[in-house]
């Protein structure tokens, strides 16, 4: 017969090495085995509810996502909403609709009307209202093969002018991305900088490194860091062992088994233009890339059931977002390759 103990001798006897349950009463295994009973289903029924990783991106999918996102003045809108009257074209989400329709291989339909849509944000004076307009207004014709109505040149050497005389205690990650935009669209109008305008973004993009590596100060990003690297290959700056060494601390920072890289130094998750950030600076540097499986499926996992791409996993789906997730994917197969 089973000895039924005390909870005094039940603390006395597992403490000499006895199991309690050999010493048990049956009747006191009875809340036991219903509650691990319990227990156990609830645990079956959770890990069957999670789902499995992706194998691959819908590209299918995503293109519906970007087609639905057009509006009739040919325009696109990633917040477009037409059962409630919502159509609001802009410029930004409209290039990010166009890379991705390129991305995908798909040719955008109706062009002609995007291109009177993006025409028509240019002012008669040649100007826009802000350089983040122009510069995807601008980007956008040319993705079309178009050209604006006026020359944005001058508009452009004004934002130039604009963007070397801030003060140091701006926000250097705002910086960097709007020296990467004057840069890129200095190249498309074909404008060259003189050698002291050239002298004076190399200074800025040198004010804004990290001192630990990357850009932008005070704590380097993937993203931002990136952008920098190609606006010094713009500039035809050399990228010296002091760059390569801190860029390459910040990639080992940012590198996870699970994730392939991480949005930040002691972050524990990943977004869209972290992974893009990422691996742009492997394809730029010719890096080997670590952990390219885990970085698939987190990139996987930022494509929404809409079909587009959220900036972190469960974020609702934006066309910019989209883009930077597809682009992501061309990295990611070009630096497959490299590694085969």
């Amino acid at each position: 017969m089973i000895r039924r103990f005390s909870g005094a001798e039940h603390s006395h006897r597992s403490q000499r090495g006895v199991p309690w349950w050999a010493v048990a009463d049956a009747r006191d295994l009875g809340p036991w085995l219903r509650a691990s009973w319990r227990g156990m289903l609830a645990f079956v029924v959770l890990c069957s509810a999670v789902p499995e990783p992706p194998a691959a991106l819908d590209r299918h999918a995503a293109l519906r996502y970007v087609l639905s996102r057009r509006t009739p003045e040919g325009g696109y809108c990633f917040y477009r909403t037409p059962q409630w009257g919502v159509e609001e074209p802009n410029a930004p989400d409209t290039l990010a609709a166009l890379q991705s329709l390129r991305l995908l291989g798909v040719e955008p339909p109706e062009p002609e009307r995007t291109e009177r849509f993006l025409r028509s944000l240019q002012d008669e004076d040649g100007d826009y209202s802000t350089l983040t307009i122009g510069w995807a207004a601008l980007r956008g014709l040319d993705t079309l093969g178009a050209k604006p109505r006026r020359s944005p040149v001058v508009w452009l050497w004004r934002w130039v002018g604009v963007l070397l005389r801030r003060a140091a205690t701006r926000d250097w990650s705002g910086a960097v991305t709007d020296l990467g935009h004057a840069g890129e669209l200095l190249c498309l109008v074909g404008a060259e900088l003189d050698s002291s305008r050239r002298a004076a973004f190399t200074r800025m993009l040198e004010e804004a490194r990290d001192p630990r590596g990357g850009w932008a100060r005070p704590a380097a990003d993937l993203e931002t860091t990136a952008v920098a690297l190609h606006l010094l290959t713009q500039l035809g700056q050399e990228l010296g062992a002091g760059v390569r060494a801190g860029v390459g601390a910040l990639l080992a920072r940012s590198e996870d088994p699970t994730l392939g890289l991480r949005l930040g130094t002691h972050a524990r998750t990943v977004s869209a233009g972290a992974l893009w950030g990422g691996l742009a600076i492997y394809r730029a540097l010719g890096l080997r890339l670590p952990y390219p499986e885990a970085a698939a499926t987190s990139l996987a996992l930022l494509q929404r059931p809409d079909g587009g791409f959220g900036k972190r996993h469960r974020a609702i789906s934006t066309l910019h977002d989209t883009w930077v997730g597809l682009d992501a994917a061309r990295l990611l197969d070009a630096l497959r390759e490299d590694r085969s």
